[in-house]
């Protein structure tokens, strides 16, 4: 991460292993802002995105189940594997309270960008300056 001055903060986006040991060897005081969505819809999201570059993937059923009949997700798949929340956050919460760790919904930060944003900034301990007149939402 790049130095900052006391008067900036700095925004990192990592889903690596070794980052939380490294992040709290820098500053045991960073907090952590955890974007998490529903784990199925994000799931379908990335299969739909893959599909439009790769249009003779197997379908979502076939790469989401190792068993069907018996409901066995396949959790090796990487589509899955991401929602995973808890096993990502595990690690992280090896270095930090959750007092340090804020999430936002992925839906809400759809539906209602200034809210989610409001909440980040109180989180972070800054002024609101990002509020519902920097958003616009073209139907």
């Amino acid at each position: 991460m790049p130095r900052t001055l006391d008067s900036q903060i700095t925004v990192g986006k990592t889903p690596r292993s070794l980052a939380p040991r490294r992040i709290f060897n820098m500053s045991r005081d960073t907090k952590l802002i955890v974007v998490v969505r529903n784990p199925v819809t994000r799931a379908i999201s990335d299969y739909t995105q893959t599909l439009s570059k790769k249009p003779d993937i197997p379908t979502f059923e076939g790469l989401s189940f190792r068993n069907r009949s018996l409901g066995l997700v396949d959790t090796s798949w990487n589509a899955i594997r991401i929602g995973m929340y808890a096993v990502h956050l595990e690690s992280w919460l090896q270095y930090f309270p959750l007092s340090q760790i804020h999430f936002v919904s992925g839906e809400k930060l759809i539906t209602d960008p200034a809210g989610e944003m409001g909440k980040v900034q109180d989180f972070l301990g800054i002024r609101r300056v990002i509020t519902d007149k920097h958003f616009y939402f073209n139907k």
